[in-house]
């Protein structure tokens, strides 16, 4: 049993953890000790927090309080109250997520609650929201904008197969540059899409989760190989698996930039291969390709953003951004990239990402 002053147990758990623990007095109504972490999360100091306990409450999102209301007197009911999210409006522009588990410590006033600041997650959470509205609002659009161009370019095309006279000519040559038009057109708003999808993602924290980066990159690999069988795929590695905490959907955007930067500059019947090394505390991931290389004039400004890109060998249009994003990504997990190419002859990209 433990006595109102026999807490050194919390004390002990609070010098431990990296969420924010305190103990709290609701006879006293008053705080008994609190760790350096909670007042990190507060951003507060011990001494106005010790004297008066209101003041936390001032910093409470007014939207909360009354829902915090209800949670303590579930607390004094059943003497423990788990998952309890709540927001502090620290300033004008920061608004912080919290998570908190409180309990009563036996036949005693005290109770001791365990704090998390969950902004980042909550931000993921917003990100994956955001990521599927625009996949609703993106089929939305397949089924409107893109549409009507679409059926104009059919039809013009229905209409040319009728067959007409060498005087008729000048319509089909005008047609054809309709549709080229209404074409690029559909083009532009897939691309006007994918590039703030990707550069969202730049703005969002990394997840780290579980995973098999051999396994994600032939998964990768197959969703490619179905659209370019007119190239040689390989995955080289003396490994059966790695398995890193990493954030896989970032992964993911890494590898397929990069692949499909390739994809753009490698002739039909040429190959493309990925090899994964690993050492102690990263791992190197290296594209290579038989394509037609980098000029040097391009090479200096290759991964910057911004940068008109090069036409693919099929005439794609780039948005001069996929390695520029691919880079940032890779930084953002505490990697680099970079390149070697001889202009005619391939290129070789290597990324190197941390294991944790």
């Amino acid at each position: 049993m433990k006595t109102k002053t026999d807490f050194n147990f919390i004390r002990n758990l609070g010098e431990l953890t990296d969420d924010g623990v305190a103990v709290y007095d609701l006879a006293a109504h008053k705080f008994l000790y609190v760790n350096a972490h909670f007042l990190k999360i507060f951003q507060i100091d011990s001494e106005p927090l010790f004297s008066n306990s209101s003041i936390i409450l001032q910093i409470v999102l007014a939207e909360d309080t009354a829902y915090l209301t209800s949670r303590f007197e579930e607390l004094i009911r059943t003497g423990c109250i788990n998952t309890t999210e709540f927001r502090l409006k620290l300033s004008d522009d920061v608004l912080k997520h919290l998570s908190c588990d409180v309990i009563t410590l036996d036949d005693t006033n005290l109770v001791t609650a365990f704090v998390k600041d969950i902004s980042l997650a909550k931000q993921h959470e917003d990100y994956l929201i955001k990521y599927t509205a625009q996949k609703d609002t993106m089929l939305d659009m397949l089924t409107h904008n893109l549409s009507g161009p679409l059926q104009l370019s059919k039809d013009l095309i229905s209409s040319m197969q009728k067959g007409y006279s060498e005087n008729k000519m000048a319509d089909v040559s005008k047609w054809i540059s309709i549709m080229q038009e209404n074409t690029q057109q559909c083009i532009d708003i897939v691309n006007d899409f994918l590039r703030e999808e990707h550069s969202e993602s730049l703005r969002t924290y990394v997840r780290k989760t579980r995973f098999d980066v051999l396994e994600k990159i032939n998964v990768t690999l197959n969703k490619i190989k179905e659209l370019n069988q007119d190239k040689v795929f390989s995955v080289t590695t003396d490994l059966t698996n790695l398995n890193i905490n990493s954030d896989a959907v970032k992964f993911f955007q890494i590898i397929h930039n990069v692949l499909s930067n390739a994809l753009k500059f490698t002739r039909a019947g040429g190959f493309i291969d990925i090899h994964v090394t690993e050492a102690e505390e990263n791992y190197t991931i290296r594209i290579s390709d038989n394509g037609i290389g980098i000029p040097e004039a391009v090479k200096p400004s290759l991964f910057q953003e911004r940068v008109i890109g090069r036409t693919g060998l099929k005439g794609e249009k780039s948005m001069g951004l996929g390695l520029s994003i691919a880079k940032r990504l890779v930084q953002v997990m505490g990697g680099k990239i970079w390149f070697e190419s001889v202009e005619n002859s391939g290129s070789e990209f290597y990324i190197q990402l941390p294991k944790e």
